[in-house]
């Protein structure tokens, strides 16, 4: 007992420090941006269920990952490998769904309480919305199945290491993505 809880703490210090800088960094990008998005709300207000999203579905996979590999039934092997395909197509595919599903209620959230009618504007941001959301999932997923594979064959449990990591990359790669595609669309 005593053993496997100074691993998990030693394990767990690394993941964690390296945690708390890339959510600094994820707070630095928001705030350089804050003025242009609290001059349209409905871009902050699509901040935390993008961050959410991204942030569960990477820990979904990583914690997926982690069960398949100690089980032997999915190799901790990123080339021709049927399981972790199909595990990281069934997570975009409920990205998708859940995309389309923020995308729906910020629209209606756009029209009915800030008064949007703007057929142009709504487009941009349902557009905003879906690209930014696929792009930090996707990128997020990538990240969540390399830092576990990576991790497992070192030998280190990627629940311990890669989960508290996958959450603030999920973070801060939905910021990004967010602020990004939102100044291609000229919004911010």
């Amino acid at each position: 007992m005593t053993r496997v809880f100074w691993k998990v703490l030693k394990e767990g210090r690394v993941s964690l420090t390296l945690a708390a800088v890339v959510e600094i960094l994820s707070g630095a990008l928001l705030q350089s941006r804050l003025e242009a998005l609290i001059s349209l709300p409905i871009l902050l207000a699509i901040v935390p269920p993008l961050n959410d999203m991204a942030g569960d579905l990477g820990t979904i996979v990583v914690a997926r990952l982690t069960t398949a590999f100690y089980l032997g039934s999915i190799e901790p092997r990123l080339r021709e490998n049927k399981g972790l395909r199909m595990n990281l197509s069934s997570l975009m595919v409920v990205c998708v769904l859940t995309v389309l599903y923020i995308s729906m209620l910020s629209t209606l959230y756009s029209t009915l309480h800030l008064g949007v009618f703007d057929a142009g504007i709504l487009f941009r941001i349902i557009s905003i919305i879906m690209l930014a959301g696929m792009t930090g999932v996707f990128f997020t997923l990538v990240c969540g199945t390399l830092l576990s594979v990576a991790s497992f064959k070192k030998g280190y449990d990627p629940d311990t290491m890669v989960m508290p990591v996958i959450t603030v990359i999920g973070d801060f790669l939905s910021i990004g993505s967010a602020l990004l595609i939102s100044r291609m669309f000229g919004l911010v």
